[in-house]
Order: C-alpha cells, then sequence, then structure tokens
C-alpha cells in the first residue's frame, strides 16, 4: 500500500486531503508544519510527501530540502496557492515530483499519485544499473563487445605501436576521435601530446597557419612567431578531424609532411622536421572525392596506410544496454546524482531507433532525459527522438489492396465493437458505403452489432 504524508498547516485542507486519499485506498499520515512533517517523514517512510510550501516558520522549500537529503528518491509533490513560474521552477529545482495549485482538483492529484506510482513499477520492471560502469573511465575509453567494435578493438591493438598513418572512416558521431585517442594513449607515446585540430572549423588560410605555424609578419596580424601544431605535436599523435574539408593547397603540404616528415612554417624558409604520427578521419568516401577530382589520389594513398572503420550504432545494436550504462555513469556523475533505472519501454525505443547521429545522438537523448527525470529512474515520456526520421521501417505489406482495406475495416469494426457509426467516422466513409465494403468483403458481424 503506497504511504501519503500530507504537510499542510491548514486543517481544513489536510482533513479534506486526508479523508479522500484514504478512501482511496493509501495509507495517510498529516503533519502540520515543517518541523512535525520532517519528524512523520523520518518515523513512517512514505512513499508521497503533499507538502504545502506556506507554511509557518520553517518555509516549504526549506522542507522539501530537507525531505529530498532524507531520501534523494522520495517523491514530494507540492502543493500552493502561489502556481506561478517561480514557484514551478524553484520546485523542480529542489527535487519536486509535481506541483499543484490550490485549492486542490482531486483528479490532478491522483493523476500525480498515479504517476509516482507508475514510475515506481518502472523501477522495479526495468533495466537497474545499481553499479557503476567502470573506475575512472579514462579519455581512451572505447566502450563496446559487438562484433563490429571487437574488429576496431583487434586493429587498434595491431597498430598502437607502429607509427604508421592511420584513416578512420564513419558516419558523425561514431567516436573518430576517441578511436583515435585511443590509438594514442595505448601506445609506447602515451605520455607525449595528443593534439587534435577540425580541419573544417578553420578558413583555409586560418588552417595552414594553425597546423604548420607562421613566422612574425607572414601576414598582417601576425605580430609573433607562432608554433603550428606539428610541432606542439611533436613526439605524439596529431589528429586532423575532417580531413576532407582540407583545400589543395594545404593537401600539398601535407602530402609532402608524410612523404618527407618536413615542413615549413608560413612566411618562412627553414625546413623544419617533426616526428608525429597522423591519424586523419572523415564522414565522407574519400575514393568518390579522389574520383571527382576533388581530393588528391598520392595524399589519399599516403593516409589510408591503415583504415579502420567505426560502425554506425544501428550496426551495433547490442552494445546499446552498455552504452547507455556507460553514459549514464557519466550523466549522473556530471549533474551530480545517480540514475540507476531505464524502463524496459524506454530501452525498447533506444535499441528500435536508428541512430542518424550515431552515439553522439544516443548520449544528447540520453542527457536531456536525465535532466528532465528528477530521481534515480528516466521516465519514458522525457526521451526525444527525431519523430519518424530514425525509426526503423515497417516492412512493406506485399498484399493486394482490396485484402489491406478489408483488414483495416476488420479492425476499425472491432476497435468500436461492431457500432458502425463510429465505425464509419473513423474510416471518414459513410455508413452506406461501409455496408457494402462489409457485404463486399463478406465481413461477419456478431449478431449484437449496432448501427448507431
Amino acid at each position: 500500500m503506497t504511504k501519503i504524508l500530507i504537510i499542510d498547516d491548514d486543517h481544513a485542507v489536510r482533513r479534506s486531503l486526508e479523508i479522500y486519499l484514504s478512501d482511496a485506498g493509501f495509507d495517510v499520515h498529516t503533519a502540520a508544519d515543517g518541523p512535525q512533517g520532517l519528524d512523520a517523514a523520518a518515523r513512517t517512510d512514505p512513499d508521497v510527501v503533499l507538502l504545502d510550501l506556506r507554511l509557518p516558520g520553517m518555509g516549504g522549500f526549506e522542507v522539501l530540502s530537507h525531505l529530498k537529503e532524507q531520501d534523494p528518491n522520495r517523491a514530494v509533490i507540492v502543493i500552493t496557492a502561489f502556481d506561478d513560474m517561480h514557484t514551478a521552477i524553484e520546485a523542480t529545482k529542489l527535487g519536486a515530483s509535481d506541483h499543484l495549485g490550490k485549492p486542490v482538483d482531486m483528479k490532478l492529484l491522483r493523476g500525480a499519485i498515479d504517476k509516482v506510482e507508475r514510475e515506481r513499477n518502472l523501477e522495479h520492471s526495468g533495466f537497474v544499473f545499481s553499479e557503476r560502469s567502470g573506475t575512472s573511465n579514462p579519455v581512451h575509453l572505447i566502450v563496446g563487445r559487438s562484433r563490429p567494435m571487437t574488429a576496431v578493438f583487434k586493429a587498434i591493438g595491431a597498430i598502437v605501436n607502429s607509427p604508421v598513418t592511420v584513416l578512420l572512416q564513419g558516419e558523425s558521431g561514431t567516436g573518430k576521435e576517441l578511436a583515435a585517442k585511443a590509438i594514442h594513449y595505448n601506445s609506447g607515446d602515451a605520455e607525449r601530446p595528443f593534439v587534435a585540430v577540425s580541419c573544417a572549423a578553420l578558413a583555409p588560410t586560418l588552417l595552414e597557419s594553425e597546423l604548420f605555424g607562421h613566422e612574425k609578419g607572414a601576414f598582417t596580424g601576425a605580430e609573433r612567431e607562432k608554433k603550428g601544431r606539428f610541432e606542439l605535436a611533436e613526439g605524439g599523435t596529431l589528429f586532423l578531424d575532417e580531413i576532407s574539408e582540407v583545400s589543395p593547397a594545404i593537401q600539398v603540404k601535407l602530402l609532402r609532411f608524410l612523404q618527407e616528415k618536413e615542413f615549413e612554417r608560413v612566411g618562412g624558409n627553414q625546413v623544419l622536421r617533426s616526428r608525429v604520427r597522423v591519424i586523419a578521419a572523415t564522414n565522407r568516401d574519400l575514393r568518390e572525392m579522389v574520383a571527382a577530382g576533388a581530393f588528391r589520389h598520392d595524399l589519399y594513398f599516403r593516409l589510408k596506410v591503415v583504415t579502420i572503420t567505426l560502425p554506425a550504432l544501428r550496426e551495433r545494436r547490442d552494445d546499446i544496454p552498455l552504452l547507455v550504462r556507460f553514459l549514464l555513469d557519466h550523466i549522473g556523475a556530471d549533474l551530480g546524482r545517480t540514475i540507476k533505472v531505464v524502463p524496459k519501454q524506454m530501452m525498447n525505443r533506444l535499441l528500435e531507433y536508428e541512430w542518424p547521429g550515431n552515439v553522439r545522438e544516443l548520449e544528447n537523448a540520453l542527457y536531456r532525459a536525465a535532466v528532465m527525470s528528477p530521481g534515480e529512474v528516466l521516465l519514458p515520456e522525457t526521451l526525444q527522438l527525431e519523430g519518424g526520421l530514425g525509426l526503423r521501417r515497417t516492412p512493406l505489406l506485399l498484399k493486394p489492396l482490396a485484402e489491406v482495406e478489408r483488414e483495416h475495416i476488420e479492425n476499425v469494426l472491432r476497435h468500436t465493437l461492431f457500432h458502425k457509426a463510429r465505425a464509419a467516422g473513423i474510416l471518414g466513409i459513410s455508413r452506406p458505403t461501409l455496408n457494402k465494403r462489409i457485404r463486399e468483403y463478406a465481413i461477419d458481424l456478431p449478431d449484437t452489432s449496432g448501427d448507431g
């Protein structure tokens, strides 16, 4: 039986709520002010607290804070005569499950309590992550046990101690930079710098200076000598993300470095050398770009000494529960609380979704759900996915149109308990037309069916 504690200084309100909830089958306790309420909460350990915010002495927000300190998972429904934005935001920020205005609408109150009970049921029937997924979760940790990810791990293991150039391919959000870090931090150069550059984020002239550095006076604004990323990454790894966006002029300089391990700063003529492993990444097909003349074929072959393809999340669905646990561990730490339970219906949606944005989209979806779920259970309604864009397509119904129409009419008739008027309204046809279709398709009707 669900146990409810009412904290309200108004005797009439307290008594009416007590009678209503007791008659509804709840185990009800009451308190007239904050200290009494906290004492009662400590003694009775209620499942739900109905808390009036306007209390004498210790205010409702202070009581709410203490209630959540006693038990962070306790559901607190705030009741207030000042049902405004500020009150709602502050109550939610302090951990309230819901808030209702005064006078209390009993239907809304019952709905709020039913919601709490539903969440408790979800907690007992969902995927429970009661233990942390790892210790320190280092920056180079990639999560996955599926076959595609095992192949990636094997490829990384084979090259970590060889200074070969690596090309990482995969859709956006598949974890290409994470793979680059895994290569670097598992190599013998792990103590050396890992330097990342997004080649699409800078204009060509700025990117050239960023990569190779520049001499003082090389261009307007170059007031001092600047070392480029190749120099800063000496002895370590330079990660070139979105390599497909590099201009032809920079492609030439990159090719020279990969061939000779040497370069010059912008505006300089001194030849510099650097011992750097280059890892490039792209979400585009470089072979197609080479064929179209948009990317140098000799640079492409220099980059793809070893090619590793990161699988899309839809190709490694077995890893989704593991990823959810790992990501919620980090999200919970970021939000300063523990998230233990993902309801089955929510996990099923995560498993069915196509994830066009891959792991990055999964992380964003979980983060939003965690922010909008006040307790240890992620609420299914907080999961927002991109409508039907990422859902698996329903298999084509390879049936004649007449058969599909017959099945649809039968389904609607059953839904309306064979009430023809309502069925015709849902189908968007007249009752005579419905009767005609019933005769044409020889649909059996029970003797109790009505014309409405």
